[in-house]
């Protein structure tokens, strides 16, 4: 393999010129970011932080003369090599070509966790950096954890790393079975599956004092740490405000600022109205996908700044959904395609239902979707599930599954055709997902099982279409049949006759009691003597205890 190439800077034409060659010097001086940015200490400038030094080098920012100087002295060009003035004039090019971002330069990462400027997360950041530092004396674990799409990853690759020192990350995709030595805190990111969440509670339990293991997990899996998962740093969603820093920080850090009005656009196609404290599960992935669109076309027509005419070419959030979807359908294998249809239609609320104008999503127990299949039908519906979470088009949360965002039942076509064509079978079928629900969280309470006309409805809909339920779904319908044909009464209907019997009772009693008021004359002697005609009355009842006797 030939020797890499330092730069060379009579080849700078742009910004784009003056990362490549830049980065040529980085590649062949052998060292990572955080190394050259302590030698820049030895030009006689403040120590660079790493992140700034990676930002030159990789085209998001200008360097000025004075940290171009500091740059060089970093890449080891001697203060008195005259090659120094040719980087000089190399710079003073770049900043004076047409605004073009560089190849490499991507503020908003779609689908990745940011590497950059992280907005929105800073109380978040100094929490996580806080328990790190505070665990290290006895050793410890600090967990990280949100729904997918949330952003956990760049919390901690973005936010957390830059702010530690003596960091190693242990990389997925590797058994992650035993801590690496050396560093003093130790990054276990991107845990999504529950095995691997299992077999890390070994590795947990044996940290050593003076070390500390930082790990990202998705919440749907966070049960599966035990103990460990207790007590975690959890990524919330983002407030309105949050998310239009999300929009303008970015940009205005690769400098090419976002122009105004594109904040405002983004969110009001994402429904966050001004001022939200919160926003949809799936709103800043979506926000993501969608700019990550806009930067494409900036940077195919070059420009000052990331136009809202950029946006739109790119389609948007509606058109940033529409392709995210349509290539993760399009990569899953025939027989998983037949799966997704039934899927999402349990993730949508028709209208008619529980008073929905719009078809709206709806969240659902993720256990109920494998309950009951063999393990390799259970394997090909998570393997379903998971290709459209990494697409941010389901949000998986602590046990639960959801649609990323209302938007998606609009702006996916394909899924807005199934919506349509089911909207007349939909209340049968959340009948049956919504009883089956509450009969397993109830611990099937024969008052949850279905009777009547809806148990009707719901058979004629499972013998017509039979594999749009699933398992739990099928035992469900089975109770409910098994329960009418026995004839027996459930706990509601017992409670139904206790209370008729109770109201007859009641009516006898008051009837009774009219009718001895009936029976009493009006007193008209004047006197507080005994009133005539009662002695029957008391004859019956028998003498007081202070009467005479007779």
């Amino acid at each position: 393999m030939p020797p890499q190439q330092s730069g060379d800077p009579d080849a700078v034409a742009d910004r784009a010129g003056l990362a490549e060659q830049l980065g040529r010097m980085k590649d062949a001086s052998g060292l990572s970011f955080r190394a050259l940015a302590k030698r820049t200490q030895e030009s006689g400038v403040p120590l660079l932080p790493f992140t700034t030094f990676r930002d030159y080098v990789q085209g998001r920012s200008l360097p000025s003369p004075v940290r171009l100087d500091a740059l060089l002295t970093a890449f080891g060009v001697a203060a008195d090599d005259p090659v120094r003035e040719r980087w000089r004039a190399a710079l003073r090019r770049a900043a004076s070509a047409p605004a073009k971002p560089p190849p490499g330069l991507h503020p908003y990462p779609a689908s990745s966790p940011v590497e950059g400027v992280l907005p929105g997360r800073a109380a978040l950041v100094v929490e996580v950096v806080g328990r790190v530092r505070a665990a290290r004396a006895a050793g410890g674990v600090v967990v990280v954890t949100g729904p997918s799409g949330a952003g956990t990853s760049s919390l901690l690759r973005a936010g957390a790393l830059p702010a530690l020192d003596d960091v190693v990350i242990l990389p997925s995709g590797t058994a992650r079975t035993a801590l690496p030595g050396g560093a003093t805190t130790v990054l276990v990111d991107d845990v999504h599956h529950a095995a691997e969440a299992a077999a890390l509670r070994d590795v947990l339990g044996a940290v050593p004092s003076g070390r500390v293991v930082l790990l990202g997990v998705r919440e749907d899996v966070l049960a599966d740490l035990g103990e460990f998962g207790s007590d975690p740093v959890r990524v919330t969603a983002m407030s309105a405000a949050e998310l239009r820093d999300a929009v303008t920080v970015p940009a205005l850090a690769a400098g090419f600022p976002a122009v105004d009005g594109l904040a405002e656009l983004v969110l009001g196609e994402l429904e966050v109205p001004p001022g939200a404290p919160s926003s949809p599960p799936g709103a800043l992935p979506l926000l993501s996908l969608a700019l990550a669109g806009a930067w494409e076309r900036t940077a195919a027509m070059g420009g000052p700044e990331i136009t809202i005419a950029h946006y739109r070419e790119a389609g948007g959030v509606y058109g940033a959904i529409e392709r995210a979807a349509e290539a993760a359908y399009a990569a899953l294998p025939p027989h998983r395609q037949a799966l997704v249809r039934p899927l999402l239609l349990r993730l949508v609320r028709m209208p008619g239902t529980a008073g929905v104008a719009d078809p709206v999503r709806r969240r659902i127990r993720r256990f109920g979707l494998t309950h009951g299949l063999d393990a390799g039908a259970s394997a090909e519906t998570d393997a379903t599930v998971e290709a459209l979470v990494a697409a941010r088009i389901l949000v998986a949360g602590e046990g639960t599954l959801e649609l990323a965002h209302d938007v998606v039942l609009r702006a996916w076509s394909r899924l807005a055709g199934w919506v349509r064509e089911d909207r007349e079978r939909r209340p049968q079928r959340g009948i049956v997902t919504d009883g089956a629900r509450i009969w397993h969280d109830s611990k099937r309470d024969e008052g949850a099982l279905l009777r009547g006309r809806a148990l009707a409805e719901a058979e004629a809909f499972a013998a017509a279409e039979p594999g749009e339920l699933y398992p739990l779904e099928h035992e469900f319908l089975a109770a409910s049949r098994g329960r009418a044909e026995s004839g027996a009464p459930t706990p509601t209907r017992r409670l139904q006759v206790a209370v008729a019997v109770l109201a007859v009772l009641l009516v006898v009693a008051m009837a009774a009691t009219a009718y001895a008021l009936t029976r009493v004359p009006a007193d008209r002697s004047g006197h507080d003597g005994p009133t005539p005609g009662l002695g029957g009355v008391v004859a019956a009842a028998g003498p007081e205890a202070d009467d005479p006797p007779a």
